[in-house]
């Protein structure tokens, strides 16, 4: 594509991709809300884990066969846009924006309690200064490096990830002889609360998976998203869980049961776990250091670069107000859109609560995968002959499992979250309603809408398999010793 046109450009790898996937989902909620249930389930935290793997892997494939067919910004909307109706469309763009806009809320505030400890365990008391404010300035840093340019924010996302990636393993290694097995009582505890609200803990766990399309809302900046999209899906989902299943293990493996109650309501559970622990000092500064600086700013930027994405292509559609759909004629970036994103995020910031964050995030993703279930049937029905790269396997089961597991899980979800999210959709119908529904904007055809997708040459294509063969390989391997992890206190005891 020549550089000179006013349009997104095609700079995004399969490294990115998955960077910018994991970087979403590793973050705020495996450190916060995520691991705080562990002080209500102990060791029952890999079932929850686990499980919420499962209802994830289907949908992964089903947004892979959609990202290689259409491979757009905007994910869900598009698909949406085509499968169903331009009312669902916006409704999944409304929740999209909003849930992905709160991943990245929360994670500024957690990354401002992380950071306090940090400084409290380096002999600094700053925990006087509002973690409102630390998370406002973050937001405007990242808002300066999403204006600049997608390549930019495509290097400093793999750089954030792999740095975290160094810190976690490092911390693995050093706290492996702090760990007692002891601990875990077996896979179970004595008890465990009722079932509704089980359902609730499960949703927060649950939450720690929730971004894992990441990656398709950047799609009209993905290089051969016929290849790299499917395979960002599947390696990412994996290598979130991996991810969350390792920290868990080494939370349980640290902290006596007497101290579950201040994980249970602690901001930062895993500083605060350590420190009643007694493992104050080096542990936490070393965690707190790739938790802050590694796994929430991987969070954060795709948080602000996704839903960026979204409202610039609804307003491009005319599904919103046309200026939001600017693109920089220097950087090639929808920078309106980045401003708006981050306005949003101030918004958010200012009620200072991750949970109610968490709440609000999880119901709207809940509601975009599962318009993006029906949109998988629509396509399916009005596009049969659509060309497909990747193909999910038993993707029409798949979507009635996902839709029917999504709905149940949402009938116990936090109260005044629902409300929240019943605000959203009475807001986006109202305005569909007055601003929108006489526009009508005819579809474009799919090749016009997409482009021409190159296909890599035979060189080309034997380094996209390599990169991939790799990618599988290692999350293969971190998968296995993920789940192994937990059958070693089993066998020790």
């Amino acid at each position: 594509m020549v550089e000179s046109e006013n349009k997104l450009i095609r700079a995004l790898g399969l490294k990115e991709a998955v960077s910018m996937t994991i970087g979403t989902v590793v973050g705020v909620g495996l450190f916060t809300c995520g691991s705080t249930q562990i002080g209500l389930v102990g060791s029952w935290i890999i079932v929850f884990t686990f499980v919420s793997l499962l209802i994830s892997i289907w949908p992964c494939l089903i947004y892979g066969e959609m990202s290689a067919a259409l491979p757009c910004a905007g994910g869900t909307y598009n698909y949406a846009k085509r499968g169903l109706n331009r009312i669902w469309a916006n409704m999944a763009g409304w929740h999209y924006i909003i849930a992905v806009v709160a991943i990245g809320a929360g994670e500024t505030l957690a990354f401002a309690n992380y950071f306090k400890i940090l400084f409290e365990q380096l002999g600094v008391d700053i925990m006087w200064l509002d973690s409102r404010i630390i998370a406002c300035i973050l937001v405007a840093i990242f808002l300066v490096l999403n204006f600049r340019g997608i390549e930019q924010s495509g290097r400093a996302q793999t750089g954030f990830i792999f740095f975290f990636w160094a810190c976690a393993v490092s911390w693995f290694l050093y706290m492996i002889p702090k760990v007692h097995v002891e601990y875990f009582g077996g896979i179970a505890m004595d008890s465990l609360p009722p079932f509704r609200e089980l359902m609730y803990i499960f949703g927060l766990v649950w939450w720690c998976y929730t971004g894992f399309e990441t990656c398709v809302s950047m799609g009209a900046e993905t290089k051969y998203p016929q290849y790299t999209l499917p395979r960002a899906l599947k390696v990412s989902v994996f290598l979130v869980f991996s991810l969350t299943a390792l920290f868990q293990w080494f939370l349980v493996g640290l902290v006596p049961h007497a101290f579950y109650d201040v994980i249970a309501t602690a901001d930062a559970p895993y500083a605060e776990g350590l420190k009643a622990a007694g493992l104050a000092g080096f542990p936490v500064i070393l965690l707190c250091i790739g938790i802050a600086f590694g796994g929430d700013l991987s969070t954060i930027n795709p948080g602000i670069a996704a839903p960026a994405r979204y409202i610039y292509t609804m307003a491009e559609d005319g599904a919103l107000p046309a200026f939001l759909g600017r693109i920089h004629p220097k950087f090639h970036t929808p920078h309106i859109a980045v401003i708006a994103v981050g306005v949003i995020n101030f918004i958010l910031i200012a009620t200072g609560s991750i949970e109610y964050i968490a709440s609000v995030s999880l119901i709207s993703l809940a509601v975009c995968y599962m318009i993006g279930c029906a949109s998988y049937l629509g396509l399916r029905k009005k596009y049969p002959d659509m060309r497909r790269p990747y193909k999910a396997p038993h993707g029409v089961l798949g979507s009635w499992v996902t839709f029917i597991t999504y709905t149940f899980m949402l009938i116990f979800a936090d109260v005044s979250a629902l409300i929240t999210a019943g605000v959203i959709s009475v807001l986006c119908f109202v305005y569909w309603f007055v601003f929108t529904r006489k526009k009508g904007r005819a579809l474009l055809s799919i090749e016009e809408e997409i482009g021409v997708i190159e296909e890599p040459d035979e060189e080309t294509k034997r380094k996209l398999d390599k990169d991939y063969k790799i990618w599988k390989t290692g999350t293969i391997i971190v998968t296995v010793i993920a789940l192994g992890i937990y059958i070693i206190p089993m066998l020790l005891r």
